[in-house]
């Protein structure tokens, strides 16, 4: 129910004014006692009774007269569901974006929005089919069972955090109208703040112009505001115990200079907090960038904010979060398979100089892993793995069933493991490695090149390992060639990551929970090939041992949009998501109606248009005729009440 003129509804107040005129000429009596009367005591009461209920019957119809008067003069009317007709289609988008978190009149620009929609409602043909979507990056309808939508119950979304993108909330549009093209008028409501940012992806926007889009602008007039549109870390991972740097970018949307306005960044992780101050100046509708110099990070996840001091127009984006896990070296244990006297010429040579960045006996202190070599053969047993993060298994022919159960424990534990092949693997191999919980599938032995060697056909550029060697210029897998290689047929949820020109897997990783196991076919001596002295074969062992780490690319920790989610940190199984709001979210210059359907190529709805009689009844005093008035049943109650109060007034004595 919605009334035209709902500042009518104050004058309900004079129904004061029949209760007070049935008090003060109420009927007053004074008892007296006539002996010769009693014996009409019970005729007498019966005549009061009625004569009282009359009084009550015409206060009540003369309530009711002031209060119908008062609604007639209101004008209400039916808005309580739209849609499930058959005559055309109407789609109604309303605005949820960020910016529409903005206030005016102390309410929020989506709640206005919400409030729009009785005069959406009234522009429409009352027996067209409504479809209503809330959108913001992505588009999302209002489900119905009935297929009616209950416009009085619709609620603004608490939570705004996506961006606007005007194009594809148009472009789900045009395809429902397509759907429903044939069966009536078709036409588009759009309920916004008309960012001017918003407009998305003109690429891929696909709107027909023979449909009409009529516009709804609920913004403010302006808004000033200053917010924090980007930090960057010097990187989302950072080598622990050092310093690194933060650098956050300060938008100034105002049409004033942005004079040594407070930024601070706040960081917290491993039971340690601390805030570091900045300043921010900038001029107006430009951007700056704060630096902050971090001191040393402890090994592990350190999340937090950077922070604009002040109030404006979107406090949304007045703050925007930050994580940056610091790594410390990773632990690596080297099970040699086929150790040898002379170190040269055993099976992890080349891999422990690649690994340990040091000549035999040495080490660096920037050495990006802590490595220990451990020959180990039947008879030898595995060491304490509570102190291992990354096990590596060259050419190790299969555990012992008292080592089975230690390294099942260590992946259970979230430890992680690089297995490269070799003659020692053999199809007996198999279950050993399947107990220990290293296996990827079953071991075929080795597969020899015939007449060419091996070279890598295909391979998961888009996989953290494997990223670097995506550009050719920083180092082509495809160029290493290979002997041989240990043959693995995957098993199923087994993801490979490169296979040569016969299909043979190479590259395959196995995850569980935690857990990682990465197998290279390849032996890293001399058994399949010299590819272990080429120079990609330093760059992709170092990959394979940082990406069972977990520790490729950024780490565990992943700057997102919010996507219409919540702004913060959150965890996400091993990793960690960063969401922040769209920076274009902070631009709040508006655009006009015009513009929009410039922009967008779309057909802006006309008082002449499809709306239909409705738009030609409309004016700018707020009293154009709206389709569901109830006026005229208002008007023939009032004549039945003040004709029946008319006829008892008659007929009772006041």
């Amino acid at each position: 129910m919605g009334f035209v003129q709902a500042a009518m509804l104050a004058a309900l107040a004079a129904v004061v004014l029949p209760v007070l005129a049935h008090l003060i000429f109420r009927r007053r009596s004074r008892p007296v006692s006539l002996g010769t009367l009693r014996f009409l005591k019970v005729a007498v009461r019966h005549d009061t009774r009625r004569r009282k209920l009359k009084r009550w019957a015409l206060l009540a119809l003369r309530v009711g007269c002031v209060v119908l008067l008062v609604l007639l003069f209101a004008r209400p009317y039916r808005v309580e569901a739209v849609g499930g007709g058959g005559t055309g289609l109407t789609v109604i988008l309303i605005d949820r974006s960020a910016s529409m978190g903005r206030t005016r009149d102390g309410t929020r620009l989506v709640e206005h929005a919400v409030r729009k929609l009785p005069d959406v409602v009234n522009r429409m043909s009352g027996r067209a089919r409504v479809e209503v979507a809330w959108f913001d990056a992505k588009v999302e309808p209002v489900a119905s069972e009935d297929g009616r939508v209950s416009v009085s119950d619709l609620n603004a979304p608490e939570v705004l955090a996506g961006g606007t993108d005007f194009a594809a909330a148009l472009t789900w549009a045009g395809a429902r109208c397509e759907a429903a093209r044939g069966g009536g008028p078709l036409e588009v409501h759009i309920i916004t703040d008309l960012q001017r940012s918003g407009f998305g992806s003109l690429d891929v926007l696909a709107f027909p112009k023979d449909v009409p889009v009529r516009v709804w602008d609920v913004g403010p007039a302006a808004t000033a505001n200053v917010a924090v549109t980007e930090v960057r870390p010097a990187g989302l991972m950072v080598r622990a115990d050092q310093p690194t740097t933060v650098r956050a970018t300060i938008l100034n949307a105002r049409p004033e200079p942005l004079t040594a306005r407070a930024v601070r960044l706040n960081l917290t992780g491993k039971g340690k907090s601390f805030t570091l101050p900045g300043v921010a100046s900038a001029p107006a509708g430009a951007s700056t960038t704060v630096t902050f110099e971090t001191p040393p990070l402890a090994a592990g996840l350190w999340q937090g904010t950077v922070t604009v001091a002040g109030e404006d127009g979107l406090p949304a984006d007045d703050t925007r979060h930050v994580a940056i896990f610091a790594a410390a070296k990773p632990r690596v244990l080297l099970l040699d398979g086929a150790a040898r006297e002379v170190a040269a010429l055993g099976e992890a040579y080349f891999l422990e100089r690649a690994l340990g960045l040091a000549p035999p006996g040495e080490t660096v202190p920037d050495a990006p892993f802590r490595l220990i070599v451990f020959p180990y053969s039947a008879d030898a047993r595995l060491p304490d793995l509570r102190e291992v993060d990354v096990l590596i298994a060259a050419n190790v022919s299969g555990f012992p069933a008292a080592d089975t159960g230690k390294v099942r424990q260590f992946l259970d534990r979230g430890g992680s493991a690089v297995v490269f092949g070799g003659g020692n693997l053999t199809p007996q191999s198999g279950p050993s490695y399947a107990a220990a919980g290293l296996s990827v599938g079953e071991i075929a032995g080795t597969h020899t090149a015939r007449d060419v060697p091996f070279r890598v056909a295909d391979f998961d550029a888009g996989h953290p390992v494997l990223v670097p060697f995506a550009d050719p210029q920083h180092g082509d897998l495809r160029r290493i060639a290979f002997s041989g290689c240990t043959r693995v047929v995957p098993a199923d949820g087994v993801r490979v990551l490169a296979r040569f020109r016969d299909e043979t897997p190479i590259l395959l990783e196995q995850r569980t929970g935690a857990a990682r196991v990465l197998w290279c076919g390849a032996s890293v001596g001399r058994e399949h090939g010299d590819w272990s002295r080429g120079r990609l074969f330093l760059p992709l062992v170092h990959q394979l041992v940082r990406g069972a780490a977990g520790l490729t690319g950024a780490g565990p920790v992943r700057d997102l949009p919010a996507a219409g989610e919540v702004p913060g940190i959150r965890a996400a199984g091993p990793d960690w998501e960063v969401r922040n709001l769209e920076p274009q979210e902070s631009e709040l210059e508006a655009c006009t109606a015009a513009e929009f359907a410039e922009r967008l190529g779309v057909t802006l709805a006309t008082d002449a248009g499809p709306s239909g009689a409705a738009d030609a009844q409309k004016d700018q005093s707020g009293l154009e005729q709206r389709s569901g008035e109830l006026w005229p049943w208002l008007w023939l109650v009032v004549v039945v009440c003040w004709l029946a109060e008319g006829l008892l007034a008659n007929r009772t004595v006041a």
